[in-house]
C-alpha cells in the first residue's frame, strides 16, 4: 500500500523545495503544475478551449499558449480566473487521478501529490494525510516579484487569487514553516519522515 501525501501551499512559499527533499528520501511526486502545463498543450482539449474562451492572441506563433499574458489577464480578474478555472480543473483533476492510478500499481512507500489548489480542488479525499508549507505573506510577494519578474501589485493580485495561508493550516494535517531558509524547511520533512518510518 502507498501513502499519499497531499503538499500544498500559497505561491513562492516552498512547495516544490520541499517535494525535492521528500524525493531524495525516495518519494514519487505527482506535480499538479506540471500537469497543468501537459493538459493545455498545442492542440490538446484544454488549448482548443482557452483558445476558443479567450481568443488567438493568447496563441504564441509557435501554438505554444501564451502562458505570460493569459496570467496578466486572469489574476487581474477574477471572472476570468473563473472561466479558466473551470476549462482546466476537471482537466487537470482527471489527468492527475489517472496517474495515481498508474503509480499505485507499483506500491511505493510514499506518493507526494504536489498541488497548489489542494483544498479547494478538493483532492484532499485522494490523500492519506495532507502537509502545507508556510511562509509569511511579505516573505512569499518578495520571492514571486524575484521568481517571476513581476510588479508588486501584480504578485500581490496572484496571492489575493488563492486561500489565504491562515485557513489552509486550519485545513492541512501538518504545518512547514519555511520562514527560516532551506536547513530549517529540511529537518521538519526529515521529521516527519522519521516519525512515519519512511527512513
Amino acid at each position: 500500500m502507498s501513502f499519499v501525501l497531499g503538499l500544498t501551499g500559497g505561491i513562492a512559499a516552498g512547495k516544490t523545495t520541499a517535494a525535492k527533499i521528500f524525493q531524495e528520501f525516495g518519494a514519487v511526486v505527482i506535480d499538479a503544475d506540471q500537469v497543468a502545463r501537459q493538459i493545455v498543450a498545442p492542440q490538446t482539449t484544454g488549448w482548443r478551449q482557452i483558445k476558443a474562451q479567450f481568443g488567438e492572441t493568447f496563441i504564441l506563433p509557435n501554438q505554444q499558449l501564451d502562458r505570460k499574458k493569459l496570467g496578466q489577464l486572469v489574476f487581474a480578474d477574477r471572472r476570468q480566473l473563473a472561466k479558466l478555472d473551470q476549462i482546466t480543473g476537471p482537466l487537470i483533476k482527471k489527468e492527475i487521478h489517472q496517474q495515481l492510478q498508474q503509480l499505485k500499481k507499483y506500491q511505493p512507500p510514499l506518493i507526494i501529490l504536489m498541488v497548489p489548489l489542494l483544498f479547494e480542488g478538493g483532492y484532499q479525499s485522494d490523500c492519506d494525510q495532507t502537509m502545507t508549507i508556510s511562509l509569511a505573506e511579505q516573505l512569499q510577494v518578495k520571492r514571486l516579484m524575484k521568481r517571476n519578474h513581476l510588479s508588486q501589485p501584480a504578485a500581490k493580485n496572484r496571492l489575493m487569487a488563492q486561500m489565504s495561508t491562515e485557513k489552509r493550516e486550519q485545513l492541512a494535517d501538518f504545518v512547514i514553516d519555511n520562514s527560516q531558509g532551506f536547513a530549517h524547511l529540511r529537518s521538519q520533512v526529515i521529521k516527519w519522515l522519521q516519525e512515519k518510518q519512511f527512513v
